[in-house]
């Protein structure tokens, strides 16, 4: 005689299981209002360079250096905050003094961009927060030391009427990733 035996419901058939969601986050970037943001990658290590070790017959293969990869993000462009004139001003921040503004009283040319500058009196460290259904945060990917890699403003066209964005690049030493357990739609840290 054959027994029964239930079918376990399928964890994704669950209530209590929710999925993480792409469009379920905000960028913490300086003073940058959150609502212009409008897509970013999340951080991704890689390593480079591969070590091998050969022993008599035998190769043994070790892994090289974690290198972390840059991070772009899309912001569209309102008029107010001018956020194309915040990035500028980032870069010259940095150390960029452009050749228009070289006096000899300023001996601009001698200044360059500089990697402290660009943490330290612009945006700090840059952190991506993953949300859940009821806004707490569950994931935190924090960059540590990042610098503008790469501003790209979107072109203008007469036949298009879409909204302005800038794509940006950024580059950092490193990202933290905190995990937050949830307990009842609570953020425990």
């Amino acid at each position: 005689m054959a027994i029964n035996k239930a079918t376990p419901i399928p964890p994704w058939a669950s209530v209590k299981l929710e999925p993480k969601r792409a469009f379920k986050f905000i960028l913490t970037l300086g003073d940058i209002p959150a609502w212009v943001v409008t897509d970013c990658d999340r951080p991704s290590p890689g390593f480079t360079g591969q070590v091998n070790h050969e022993f008599l017959g035998h190769q043994f293969k070790y892994p090289g250096k974690v290198q972390w990869g840059d991070v772009k993000m899309t912001l569209v462009e309102p008029i107010d905050p001018d956020i194309s004139g915040v990035f500028l001003e980032a870069i010259e921040k940095a150390g960029y003094n452009a050749p228009s503004k070289w006096t000899a009283d300023n001996e601009g040319w001698r200044t360059t961009l500089s990697k402290e500058k660009f943490v330290d009196g612009n945006f700090g460290d840059i952190a991506i927060k993953v949300l859940d259904s009821e806004g707490n945060v569950i994931e935190r990917w924090t960059l540590r030391n990042p610098f503008i890699n790469g501003v790209t403003f979107s072109n203008l066209s007469y036949g298009d009427s879409k909204i302005n964005t800038i794509a940006l690049t950024f580059s950092y030493d490193y990202a933290d990733l905190s995990i937050f357990e949830q307990n009842q739609n609570t953020t425990v840290a």
